[in-house]
């Protein structure tokens, strides 16, 4: 293991590297621009190669072409790049190709830290509604981790993997250990795309192919449904979550990312006050623990906080829609640029819990 105190952005692009790339596509955009920065200097440290283009259209043109020939690829970018991604991150999926996107989220056209892309992350990516795999981590160390593993992952569910960051994790610095370099497999399960060099003419996995008697229509059905499948079985698969202080809570923060951490002093201050509190951080946001979420009944929950750096409630809804109706469920969110304040968070959770004990 090699240790060292790094920023977020070069901490993320390091780990990246060492997990195994092949190229780095990318576009200038506060607040990750540092990960590009980072990776303009080290991409040869491993023989790869590193492009900076003219947008994040072209960016995520490179990485579905990358996938499409069983390379490995990331970008990163902030929510308005990520906007301008939609068309291919729609495409790899039909396509079921991998690559990486590292989102540090930002307060729509200020630059300090939101969780705002939440949505955009977890309800559809891109225009035809089909899901990726998107990972949220709380500290450096865990979104290193996460980002050395992550085109692993992509490649093992042929999917698209975002890892959602956002300004604070990005900006910030603390002390991290990063793994051994690791060599970039080439997928073995992809037909290359008509017109690659010195490459037969042949059906790429661009778009579902259909078989004798089938109709586009029926095999574009059929693949979506089959894609459909696939992502219900990350519900019991792929779900990642941390408990902090939940065996005997009887209310819960539900948090996640950055806002999660601060969090955890909220905890410890209600615990001080004799409050039965605990928190419930999915790491995995796409799939969602839906299941986890629904079982707080049976495990006595009494009533749950939602927090987060966004505004409308994003997080929060997907807790309501899981959690048994008869347990109260509120939030507590910033947004704007405005971080989690974890006295605010515990006034939010005490005023939950008396309202209950009434």
């Amino acid at each position: 293991m090699t240790k060292a105190f790094m920023k977020g952005n070069e901490a993320v692009a390091e780990a990246v590297i060492r997990g195994g790339v092949d190229l780095f596509a990318g576009y200038p955009i506060t607040p990750s621009s540092e990960m590009l920065e980072y990776a303009s200097d080290h991409m040869g440290d491993i023989d790869a190669q590193f492009i900076q283009v003219e947008s994040e259209l072209a960016a995520s043109t490179m990485l579905s072409a990358a996938g499409l020939i069983g390379r490995r690829a990331f970008t990163t970018t902030s929510g308005p790049g990520l906007a301008l991604m939609t068309e291919n991150l729609s495409n790899m999926i039909l396509a079921r190709t991998t690559a990486l996107f590292v989102v540090v989220q930002r307060a729509a056209n200020n630059i300090t830290p939101e969780q705002a892309d939440y949505n955009y992350a977890t309800k559809g990516l891109g225009h035809n509604g089909q899901r990726g795999y998107a990972i949220a981590p709380s500290t450096l160390q865990e979104a290193v981790d996460l980002a050395y593993t992550a085109l692993d992952k992509g490649q093992e569910l042929e999917c698209p993997v975002l890892l959602m960051m956002d300004g604070m994790l990005g900006q910030m610095e603390e002390p991290v250990e990063f793994p051994p370099y690791k060599p970039s497999p080439v997928s073995t399960k992809l037909i290359p795309p008509t017109g690659c060099k010195g490459r037969a003419k042949e059906n790429s996995r661009s778009m579902p192919y259909p078989s004798i008697n089938e109709t586009m229509e029926d095999a574009l059905e059929r693949h979506r449904n089959q894609l459909y499948q696939d992502h219900l079985s990350w519900l019991d698969s792929e779900v990642k979550f941390e408990e902090y202080m939940m065996d005997d809570a009887e209310y819960v923060i539900v948090s996640y990312g950055s806002s999660a951490r601060i969090c955890r002093d909220t905890i410890k201050m209600l615990r001080a006050k004799g409050y039965p509190v605990g928190m419930f951080r999915p790491i995995t946001i796409c799939p969602f623990p839906e299941k986890q979420i629904a079982g707080f009944k049976d495990r006595g929950i009494k009533g749950v906080l939602t927090v987060e750096m966004a505004m409308p409630p994003m997080l929060y809804n997907d807790v309501r829609l899981q959690l048994a109706h008869d347990i109260p469920c509120k939030f507590y969110n910033r947004c704007g640029g405005n971080t989690i304040d974890e006295n605010e968070a515990a006034e939010a959770l005490e005023a939950l819990i008396k309202e209950v004990q009434k």
